[in-house]
């Protein structure tokens, strides 16, 4: 059968869809094969780099743990106990903790490449006492790690600002420490600032309380002084916030001699030199942190003022005469009479006579005198003199 050419480039056509089907077929299964090839290459590659990966990281851990092997507890337990106890004892005193605990808290936790161990510290202390406490805990280049910090007022301690200070931690003895590894320094790099900053920054704030305000104190004063006289100045503080007290110590050198009551605030001085004076007073409160305000006393001192001459007090014996001169079975005896006390006194040889500010002994009773002594001197006195009149001539004349 003789086909057209229409038939036979009908022919070819099909043939040659046929054949590129067949052709993309077999291209296709071709193409998957090598797809299929090269992911298994590229899983494999991936396999293989992850293992790289894995072993790296196993060697940077084992470098790693190599390095923290000298911060490490000894592996040995009993002497890994032991050593942190005593640490912990060391760091109490270094912080100045009173009536101070460690102990082992509980049983060591052992895993595979360390045993953890918790301990606990509780003291009694101050705020200030309480940052030493974390600055040095945290100094030290132990693998320990805080728990849990606790600090607790103690309002009726007889000492102010005391706290109940408590500190659990957890710390770790590595398996290839050393069972017998010496502790490490004080170098850890946990600490990005000097121990002044941390203490300005949490001394100085008030954790439990409101903010405490400073003593109410005036800023200046101005007192003078008499030379060679005791000076006494009371100083007084208003501490506006209850339940605390308020103390005193001198700002700077204190003038010399000068002193200054702590509790009380009172300043006393004896000027030996004339002149202008300025000393300083601070007054602090027992808050939390305590605060202070500080007065500058003037002082001047001066020459004392001119003695003031006091007018003599009025003398009974000016008005006092010799009234009468007798003589009995006793002897003789003389009569005075006191016109201002309205009275008569009688005596004898022998006795004391004493009127107003005239005192002395009676020597001689005559016909018309009496002679005393006073002081070792006589003087006499007549019949109707006044005793002070007398006594002026024969004493102080």
């Amino acid at each position: 059968m003789n086909l057209s050419n229409r038939e036979k480039i009908l022919a070819a056509g099909v043939g040659l869809v046929i054949l590129l089907f067949v052709g993309n077929y077999f291209w296709e299964s071709i193409r998957k094969g090598f797809d299929t090839k090269q992911n298994q290459i590229l899983s494999l590659e991936q396999q293989r780099n992850d293992q790289k990966l894995q072993i790296t990281a196993g060697a940077m851990a084992i470098a790693k743990l190599n390095r923290l092997v000298p911060q490490s507890l000894p592996s040995n337990e009993e002497k890994a106990r032991a050593q942190y106890l005593e640490w912990l004892i060391n760091l109490a005193d270094e912080c100045e903790l009173v009536d101070y605990l460690p102990k082992s808290a509980g049983d060591s936790v052992e895993k595979d490449l360390y045993q953890s161990f918790k301990f606990s510290l509780a003291g009694t202390g101050t705020i200030e006492n309480a940052t030493k406490l974390l600055y040095a805990f945290h100094a030290k280049d132990y693998l320990h790690r805080v728990l849990r910090f606790d600090m607790q007022p103690l309002p009726n301690s007889k000492i102010p600002n005391q706290l109940k200070i408590t500190l659990d931690c957890e710390v770790l003895a590595l398996k290839n420490a050393k069972p017998d590894q010496g502790a490490p320094g004080y170098n850890a790099p946990r600490l990005e600032r000097p121990y002044d900053e941390y203490q300005n920054s949490i001394v100085g704030r008030n954790i439990f309380a409101p903010t405490n305000n400073p003593p109410v104190f005036e800023k200046s004063k101005l007192v003078s002084a008499t030379l060679g006289i005791k000076l006494d100045v009371g100083l007084d503080a208003k501490e506006t916030d209850p339940g605390q007290v308020v103390t005193y110590d001198f700002e700077g050198e204190p003038i010399r001699g000068m002193q200054l009551d702590p509790q009380t605030g009172n300043l006393s001085w004896t000027a030996l030199e004339l002149g202008d004076y300025k000393v300083g007073v601070r007054a602090t409160d027992s808050g939390i942190p305590a605060k202070s305000t500080v007065q500058w006393i003037s002082i001047k001192v001066q020459e004392p003022p001119p003695a003031v001459k006091k007018p003599k007090e009025f003398d009974v014996a000016s008005q006092a005469f010799v009234s009468a001169l007798i003589s009995d079975g006793k002897g003789p005896q003389a009569w005075i009479r006191s016109k201002t006390e309205n009275k008569t006194l009688y005596v004898r040889e022998g006795e004391q006579l004493k009127l107003g500010d005239i005192e002395g002994k009676v020597v001689s009773i005559g016909s018309n005198f009496i002679e005393v002594e006073t002081e070792g001197k006589r003087w006499t006195v007549g019949l109707d003199e006044p005793l002070a009149e007398a006594y002026k001539r024969g004493i102080e004349d």
